[in-house]
């Protein structure tokens, strides 16, 4: 009889070939499995960490006018990187909230161009300035990054380019990017507005807007 999954995880003892049986798993099941562990391991049909009222407040749109796909990224992304306490959301949310323009731009409206070539992004082909130029919420850019996301997601399709990334993951592709520069940590002791901006930024710029953003963020979470 096939060995059961759940006997294979109690008695994990993080041996070389137990992980590499792990990591062939991972590699061959489908996106659209991993997708459904995922949500049932992580219980993501619990309650969502924002909702759609919450965030129609803070970009000040109508409700009805927030596409169910974003609403439902975003709540992936919190519970995927753990931005899942009230000090870690507001400022996600309102640092993605001024980058995006409440919601407005989910890739860069430049065309990429001044991308081309730039080898410190891993844009090596031809195209790769346009292809991966600035995608989802804080603007993955550059083909090295897509690619480190396309293997954290386990979804070659990211590789696509810019307008797979802004369509399917508009907000993880940002949480990606708050987990790899460890802003749960900055977020945890109570910074200001202004330096979570200088590490989202790197300087202040729009810091005036991120501010508003993030006002709005205390009225509702």
């Amino acid at each position: 009889m096939n060995i059961k999954f759940i006997d294979a995880v109690k008695n994990h003892n993080d041996l070389n070939h137990q992980i590499d049986a792990w990591e062939y798993l991972q590699k061959t099941v489908s996106k659209e499995v991993l997708d459904e562990f995922e949500k049932r391991f992580r219980n993501q049909n619990q309650k969502n960490l924002i909702t759609k009222k919450q965030l129609s407040y803070v970009w000040d749109v109508i409700e009805f006018s927030i596409n169910d796909k974003i609403i439902t990224d975003l709540n992936i992304c919190l519970l995927k990187f753990e931005i899942n306490t009230p000090n870690r959301i507001r400022h996600f949310v309102s640092q993605i909230s001024h980058e995006s323009g409440a919601g407005k731009w989910m890739k860069e409206l430049a065309s990429g161009d001044a991308y081309e070539g730039r080898r410190d992004l891993g844009n090596t082909q031809r195209g790769d300035g346009r292809k991966y130029k600035g995608a989802g919420f804080i603007q993955l850019t550059g083909r090295a990054n897509y690619s480190d996301f396309s293997k954290y997601m386990n979804d070659p399709k990211i590789m696509d380019g810019v307008d797979y990334v802004a369509l399917n993951y508009p907000a993880t592709s940002g949480g990606f990017w708050w987990y790899n520069n460890n802003m749960n940590a900055l977020c945890d002791k109570n910074p200001t507005v202004e330096e979570v901006t200088k590490k989202v930024n790197g300087g202040y710029r729009g810091l005036e807007d991120r501010k508003k953003y993030y006002k709005r963020c205390l009225d509702v979470i």
